[in-house]
Order: C-alpha cells, then structure tokens, then sequence
C-alpha cells in the first residue's frame, strides 16, 4: 500500500491529499481536495499541477529529482477565484521503482484551530503499521516508530544513537552489505528481502525500503527505512511448498521434488564428477494388506515404513513416496556405489522387524531395484525406468531382495521409453492398423474365425512388435483408446465381409483387462453391434486368464452382460496363468486356446502332450471348443489333430495381414482344392 492509500485509513477527511509522478502530474487526489478547490476529478487526473507557485518554483530549482521531505507554506485558488493560505508537507519515495510525490494540504485556520497541534506526517509517523527508522547522514538512530518497537522489542531510547546494525543477523555477509550501500548512494534508494534479529535473539524476515533524503545542494542529510515482518507471509509460503513439494501421508519428498534433486545432482556433474544410486523399493504384498483390512490400515503401514526410512537413512541421502506403495533412495557418492551390495542389504534388514501401527503389527517385505549415475545413464527418467525395470524383475523372482540394472537391456528400454511419449501421438495420426490370422478347422478345411491383431507402423521404425507397445500402453492407460479402435474397426470388418459374402465367420478380438476398468466396454460393444448391424454370435472376445481371478470377482457382471449379447468369451494363452484345469467347469467361457508354448515341443515332448491331451478331455467334458496357437510346422499340425484338436491357428496356415492381403489369401485358400484334399489326405494317412 502506497502513502496516498494509506493516509486515507488515518481520519484525514480534513487534508486535501494530492499524488503526482515525476514530471508533476496528478494521479490520484482525494475528496476533501476536491472540496477545497471546487473542481472535479476530471480537471486534475493525468494534467500538471499549477496552482502551486511555490513548488512550481522549487520544481523547477530540483530537477531531475523531487525532495524526499519538503514543508512550506503556499496558496490556493479556489474555482471561483477566491484564494486561501495553505500548508503544505511533500513527501518524495519510491513505488515499483518509480518516484512518486505525496501532499498534504491544510487550510492555514484549521491547522491553527487543530487541538493535537500534531502534524500529519507526525500522525503517520506513529501510527503507520511500518517500522520506521530516521538516521542522520552517518547512519547513527536519531528516532524510531512504535511499530519499530512492536517489531524488534527494543524501546526508544535503546537504540538512539545507534546504528541499526544493532539488529544485524549475520545471515547476510559482506558482499550483500556491499551492493546494498552501492545501490542506496548511487540510486538513493534500495528495496528487498533480509533477515534480522529481534532483542531477544530470534531471527525473522522483513521487507525493507531505504531511501536517502537530501538537501537542495544535492547532499545527504538523513535515511528513512521503512520495513514489515514477513514472517506470516513466509510461513505461509514455506507451507504451500511444502504441499507442493511432499506426499500428504507421510510428509516424504514427492515425485516432483525427487526429479527436481536429481536433475539438480545431474547438472553438478559438468563441474565436478557425481556418483549417486537410485533405488527403486516397491514393498512386496502390500496389495493384499491394503485390500483385506481396508485404506486405513494400508495408510498407517505406509508412514510406519516411511518413519523407519527415513530414520535409518543419511542426512545427505534423499527418500521420496512416488505412488502407492514405491519409495525411492537416492545414495550419493562414489564411496556408495562401491558398497551398493552391502547398502541394499541393509535396506532390506529393515523389514525384517515387523511394523507397529495402531492397528497392530504387519509384516512385508521389499523388492529393490537400483540404477546407478553416471555408469546406466545421466537421464533422470531413463534411470528411473531403469531402477523399476530391475525392480520388476526382482518381483518376478518372489521379492524381498534387489538387483542391478542390466545394461544389456538399455537399447530396449530406451525404445520403449520413446514409443511411450509416441503412443498417444500415433493414435491420433492413424499410424495403428488392425490385421488379420485365420483360424483353421483340420476336418473341414473351413476357415471358421479371424482373430484381429493390432499393429504399430511407425513412420520412421516400421512395424513395432505388439510385445514391444502392448505392455506400455498397458501401463500409461492408452490400451483402453486403442482396445476401443481395435473393436470399432474389427466390427466394421467383418459387416463388410459379411455382406460382400467373402467372410461370415467368427471374428475373434483382443480385450484388454484394463477396458473393462472403464465399466463402459458393455456399452460400446452393444452400440457398436447395433450401428454394424451384426449379431452377438458374430463376435468372440479374448481375454487373459487374470480377468478372472478372485481380485476380479467384481468384473462379472460385465462378462455376464457380454454373454448375454450373444457374445462368446475365449480364454487367450490358456495355462500360462492363473487358470488351471479344474477351473474349466466354472469359468463362464465358450472357447479356450492352448498357448504356443505348449505347442512347440510337443512333437518331442511326452509331458506337453500329455498336457494337451489333459484339456481336450476336459473341454470335452465341460463342452468348452478349443484352439491351438503358434503353429508353425506340419508336424505340429499333424500331431493335435492326431490327438483330437482340429481348430488350428498359426504362420503355417498364414501369418496376420492386412485387410486386402487377407481377402486374397481366403480367396486362394478356398479356391485350392488341390491344396485342401492334399491335407485331407495327410490327415488321413496318420
């Protein structure tokens, strides 16, 4: 707040109070002015001051720079032309670096009738909120203000005729006093943050401005310093960056403060060499805690984990909450990575104890996955994924240990990093096309389905494996916008097909757990069947054996809805996961396909075979149809249908193609009876 603004807080109805810049032009002026001289706002705003002779006058003796303090005595012209004595006090400072004149005019018979006999400024003086300091020109106290005393707790008469370096907090040092003294004596002013000390020896912030007053010669006679306690405002600073900055939970260094840390340890390293390890620590079960005994538990194991880092830790090391139930360390130096072994170790011993909440006692254990600068990578994000990659890795093997990044594996994770800030972009350039693999029945010579098959051209890669993209779109949610493309362009497929009489089958379509998160896949496959036209039947959707696992009973209902569409439901890489035989008589599926892994040795090997023969019996039983994938020899071919699966799928019959190309193929397969008594024939002989 200005002087103008804040002489109006001070019962000054009875002074006419003027603003003017630099060049004496008015910017603000009050009502009792205005009063005073009978004109409007208008006739003042942003025009030169003239009816002041004295200070037109003295203006004129001062330029380029106005008095810092200035009292005299003028006269007044009213509108009417009549003219009164006046009293005048002109004070001179500094606003946004920019000089700005205040006065305060009085009528000479009110002054004279004013019963304090105080002056204006007096009354500003010693009630202004500021702290204010007058010293002469060697810098020696001459007075001080109430809110000076209120501030710093020192008493009039204890500081006159000192200098203020009585408050002096040595939190500034001698090459900041420097540049202050320069800017005061050449700028004749100074504005800023800094710290000092109270009486009673507590430091606290204010903000200050300084200003030099000098004499119409141009020398200096006094300084006035004015200045605030920010510490409220400070507080209130360092708690909206606390927030921004930690986890709410556990008050541990969020992600955006651990990237800004390292990003500033990555840039020391152009001065000096920098050593520091990430450790990725993703706790083991947690899961299961959190979702058995509710939030609240999980909550109050994640702070007794997060107090227990946190007091085993080095100062100099960093432990930051990135999400859910991962922490992240960072070590520093080359002495730690050195010992990174011995220090993994360790971290792990501190699960050994179990974890006292207020709702008893947990046990868990971590999986540690590290990274190392500048030996993996100097990219923050690249060491980061690096860490977690080693960490997965860790929780393949059943946890509770650690391992080092292989840097091996770098090339690929750097890919699939790029293709992650790709994905999204490529879905909306177009750059996804769906293809097609038939499906075979060995008895008739029937291609009875096509399963669709999502590929990536990229523009400058070429075609990207799906084992490559599918997990990363998997991971940032953008399998839920190609899943929907992967069905919306299938459907439209397959009623092309169907009406130009080329394909009437089954179309089989991927469906990825995480549409189902959405609870609208029901919805968008019902409209899509009805804006194509195509019955429920028409279509089969695969999923992987994890949909229904017990963590997704609440999925049913969906999977239920989908059946009754006439929809039938495929179990994809059949006995890779967490199905087993058994489960065969509940599970709420029409087909099951026998992964390729149990297809390759299964000419060579007795136990696959005996494993396949185990699912044809049973799906034989539960009147569940079957489908072997990744068929890639004759033999192959030969040997499932001796044993009783005739609905075949894999590159021996054709690899997935794009639309045109795979109308081509059906062409040429179902016009070659040659080729198709020639397979009877082999079928026949065994």
């Amino acid at each position: 707040m200005n002087l103008f603004h804040r002489s109006l807080d001070h019962n000054n109805q009875s002074m006419g109070i003027l603003a003017l810049d630099v060049e004496g032009i008015v910017i603000e002026v009050n009502k009792q002015y205005l009063t005073m001289t009978g004109l409007n706002k208008s006739d003042l705003l942003g025009k030169p001051l003239e009816n002041f002779d004295t200070l037109i006058n003295r203006q004129e003796h001062t330029k380029p720079s106005f008095p810092s303090f200035e009292h005299f005595h003028s006269t007044l012209t009213h509108k009417n032309g009549s003219s009164f004595a006046i009293e005048i006090y002109l004070i001179s400072q500094q606003i946004n670096n920019k000089q700005q004149l205040t006065l305060f005019i009085k009528s000479l018979s009110d002054a004279e009738q004013d019963d304090s006999k105080t002056s204006i400024v007096e009354q500003i003086f010693n009630n202004s909120n500021e702290a204010i300091i007058v010293t002469d020109n060697h810098g020696y106290i001459q007075v001080v203000n109430q809110s000076f005393s209120d501030i710093t707790g020192y008493e009039n008469h204890e500081v006159i005729g000192k200098t203020p370096a009585i408050l002096n907090s040595g939190k500034q040092d001698r090459y900041f006093y420097k540049k202050f003294w320069y800017q005061l004596i050449n700028q004749g002013c100074w504005q800023g943050e800094i710290w000092n000390k109270r009486k009673n020896g507590e430091i606290y912030p204010e903000w200050l401005n300084i200003s030099s007053i000098r004499n119409e010669t141009g020398f200096i006679t006094h300084y006035i310093c004015q200045f605030t306690d920010i510490t409220q405002r400070k507080k209130s600073e360092e708690e909206l960056h606390f927030q921004v900055y930690h986890d709410s939970l556990t008050n541990l260094p969020n992600r955006q403060l651990l990237f800004e840390k390292l990003s500033h340890l990555c840039a020391l390293n152009s001065e000096s060499p920098v050593y520091f390890a990430i450790l990725f620590c993703d706790l083991d079960r947690f899961k299961l805690i959190n979702d058995s005994l509710g939030h609240e538990v999980g909550d109050q194991l994640l702070k007794s984990v997060a107090n227990r880092f946190s007091g085993k830790l080095r100062d100099n090391d960093i432990i930051a909450r990135t999400g859910g139930d991962e922490f992240i360390v960072v070590i520093e130096g080359e002495k730690s990575l050195i010992n990174i072994d011995k220090i993994c170790f360790q971290i792990l011993s501190l699960f050994e104890t179990p974890f006292k909440t207020k709702h008893g006692e947990f046990r868990t254990s971590v999986s540690i996955g590290v990274s190392q600068f500048p030996v993996d990578s100097t990219n923050v994000r690249e060491l980061i994924s690096f860490a977690d990659v080693a960490m997965l890795k860790v929780k393949e093997s059943g946890g509770n240990c650690y391992q080092l990044f292989d840097s091996r594996e770098k090339n690929i994770i750097t890919q699939r990093l790029e293709l992650e800030q790709e994905i999204c972009q490529a879905i909306k350039d177009k750059h996804f096309e769906v293809w097609y693999q038939p499906q075979i029945n060995t008895n008739t010579f029937e291609v009875y389905g096509v399963e669709c098959l999502l590929r990536w051209n990229h523009p400058t890669q070429g075609l990207i494996p799906p084992d490559l993209f599918i997990p990363i779109a998997e991971a940032n949610g953008a399998i839920k916008e190609l899943g929907y493309f992967v069905l919306k362009t299938a459907c439209h497929q397959l009623r092309q097909w169907r009406v130009n009489n080329v394909f009437t089958g089954t179309m089989a379509i991927n469906v990825s757990l995480r549409q189902f998160d959405r609870n609208d896949l029901l919805s968008q496959v019902r409209e899509i069947l009805i804006e194509e036209m195509l019955p429920g039947e028409a279509i089969e959707l695969e999923v992987t054996e994890s949909l229904f696992s017990e963590d997704n009973v609440h999925l049913s209902p969906i999977l239920n809805g989908l059946r009754a569409l006439g929809i039938k439901v495929a179990i994809d890489d059949f006995g890779t996961g967490y199905s087993s035989l058994q489960r065969l008589k509940t599970l709420p599926i029409d087909n099951v396909k026998i992964d390729k892994c149990f297809i390759d040795n299964i000419e060579a090997s007795p136990q696959d075979t005996a494993i396949i023969k185990a699912i044809i019996i049973l799906s034989k039983t539960f009147n569940v149809n079957l489908i072997a994938e990744g068929i890639e020899s004759q033999g192959q071919a030969l040997k499932l249908t001796e044993l009783g699966c005739y609905n075949h799928q894999g590159y021996l019959y054709s690899k997935p193609q794009r639309a045109k190309d795979f109308e081509r193929w059906l062409h040429e397969f179902q016009g070659n009876n040659t080729e198709k008594h020639s397979y009877s024939s082999k079928m026949d002989c065994q």
